[in-house]
């Protein structure tokens, strides 16, 4: 079974917009779990004109349905315990894309946001300081640990930043939290923290869900690659990225040592310096 995170789905909002335009159909995301299809609801789905989201029963047939766990429409091929076997050769979105016919999409996530939703991010922004850098330091360490940069290194990147600039550290609650940070970690929500992005004079972050949501606003976006996917696959012309990584992509969901020997050789002086000329 391929495993779909909320990143996941937020890439097909992608599709399903390209769909619309290509097909004038509103799309129904489903999933197949052996004989029984059942239709996906997410968060990221909320609001989103291009995609349906209430009980289908009897209308079927008047929506395009996008299977989001099939390997020949996923950007994962093959997921084992130990790798996801990924294609390499092109954005996911446009590997998804290309199933249904669809050639040169939009690489562009979208997140339709409730009046409520921009009031709250409004208010959230308006208790930080008007010019603050907000960081994710932790991709989703439960899938894979190859997308981590050390803790010491974010905590330099941060003692340096933060001597011009409020840092505000977004995640899951008990994130490991970094010094010198301004705590929202567990207190929003994945669409506000996405929202947020729009508020900050920077958004720095590991390669994840959030950064495909960097997308979906307008946003100055830093994100640190490793070695565990291609950056054809994850990269997108309205983001900024560091590679750190030295070799190709490894897919392994578990601990790989050249993705660890990269993360601990690099100088995160790069990624300073790259935050500080985006800040300009």
């Amino acid at each position: 079974m391929i495993e779909v995170g909320l990143g996941g789905y937020l890439l097909w909002t992608a599709v399903a917009r390209e769909v619309y335009k290509k097909y004038d159909k509103v799309s129904l995301p489903y999933e197949n779990h052996g004989q029984h299809n059942v239709m996906v609801q997410s968060a990221v789905f909320q609001n989103n004109p291009h995609i349906f989201q209430e009980n289908p029963a009897g209308k079927e047939d008047t929506f395009f349905p996008l299977q989001l766990n099939n390997k020949e429409t996923n950007y994962c091929k093959q997921d084992t315990p130990i790798r996801a076997l990924h294609r390499y050769d092109k954005h996911m979105i446009a590997q998804a894309c290309e199933y249904y016919d669809i050639l040169e999409p939009e690489l562009k996530c979208e997140l339709y946001f409730s009046e409520d939703e921009e009031k709250l991010t409004k208010a959230t922004a308006n208790t930080l300081e008007k010019d603050f850098i907000l960081i994710e330091p932790y991709s989703k360490m439960n899938y894979t640990p190859n997308r981590a940069y050390p803790y010491e290194k974010w905590q330099k990147i941060v003692d340096d930043l933060s001597k011009d600039y409020q840092i505000v550290q977004i995640g899951a609650p008990n994130t490991k939290l970094l010094d010198n940070v301004t705590d929202l970690t567990g207190k929003t929500s994945f669409r506000i923290a996405s929202k947020l992005i729009e508020y900050s004079k920077l958004f720095l972050s590991a390669e994840g869900g959030l950064s495909h949501a960097a997308t979906t606003v307008d946003s100055n976006a830093l994100i640190i690659l490793t070695g565990y996917q291609s950056p054809k696959m994850v990269c997108y012309p309205q983001n900024n990225y560091i590679n750190i990584a030295s070799h190709g992509p490894c897919g392994l969901k578990i601990k790989c040592p050249e993705c660890d020997e990269d993360a601990l050789n690099h100088d995160e002086k790069e990624i300073i310096e790259k935050a500080r000329s985006l800040l300009k």
